[in-house]
């Protein structure tokens, strides 16, 4: 209840989503598959650079085109492969030293990617995060979390202590408040990221039957189907504006 009023209470001052997330009617479950080592190590990166030499100049594109005012290097993605073993297959996106925003495979993710159209719909999505400004979002709603615990804590008359640790709270809920609507986001601007890079988008989030999850209060991602159905509404929303003669754009909130 607690997280609840906290996340309620941010939404006066919420970072809201700019890209529309389709509403699904019908979100059906995801069953669970196994993940599989498909490749070796060296045929998983070959893949990624076939992949990444069509996907990143799409992505960085599409980032220039959304982010007219950005500056510099905020568009100018570098792709790391993270050869450690023994990890979960896993992706993310990250901002460097530089400035530059990261995008890193690591070698699990590129051994158990089962084509090049799910890889490319990963890339997709990550690029999507960067394109959407979720990093710099996720850490706005921290701040504020941080500060609106600490500070009702504070006025309660908590100690110092109790007031460090209120707003360490506020902040890791803050940072989560929207993190599946960022997820979601993600998922539209990786779908048609992926397809102006000639890949299936379908066919790439298939992938999510491998990481099914999410959806709990506290996590970070929403359930899989959910995200499925996303994906495929929005290539539905694609191949209609196609049908029609219309060049696909990224659907921004009215």
């Amino acid at each position: 209840m607690k997280r609840l009023i906290l996340v309620a209470a941010l939404g006066l001052g919420a970072c809201d989503t700019e890209y529309a997330i389709p509403e699904v009617s019908t979100v059906t479950p995801i069953t669970a598959q196994k993940t599989e080592v498909t490749r070796s190590a060296n045929a998983g990166v070959a893949a990624f650079r076939r992949v990444a030499s069509r996907v990143e100049p799409v992505a960085e594109a599409t980032c220039r085109a959304e982010n007219s005012q950005a500056a510099g290097r905020f568009c100018d993605f570098r792709l790391v492969v993270d050869n450690r073993p023994n990890q979960p297959p896993n992706a993310f996106q990250s901002i460097g030293k530089d400035g530059r925003p990261v995008i890193t495979f690591n070698i699990a993710m590129l051994r158990t990617a089962q084509n090049d159209d799910e890889l490319a719909f990963i890339l997709g999505h990550e690029a999507g995060h960067q394109i959407a400004q979720h990093i710099n979002k996720a850490s706005t709603q921290a701040t504020l979390g941080g500060i609106l615990l600490g500070g009702i804590v504070a006025a309660a008359g908590g100690s110092q202590t109790a007031v460090r640790d209120a707003a360490n709270i506020g902040g890791s809920v803050g940072a989560r408040a929207y993190s599946q609507t960022f997820e979601l986001e993600a998922d539209v601007i990786g779908t048609y990221i992926a397809d102006r890079a000639g890949y299936n988008a379908r066919r790439g989030a298939r992938s999510f039957a491998r990481f099914s999850g999410g959806g709990g209060i506290m996590s970070t991602h929403p359930p899989s189907g959910r995200r499925l159905a996303t994906v495929n509404a929005t290539a539905d929303r694609i191949a209609a504006e196609k049908a029609r003669g219309i060049t696909p754009q990224l659907p921004r909130r009215r």
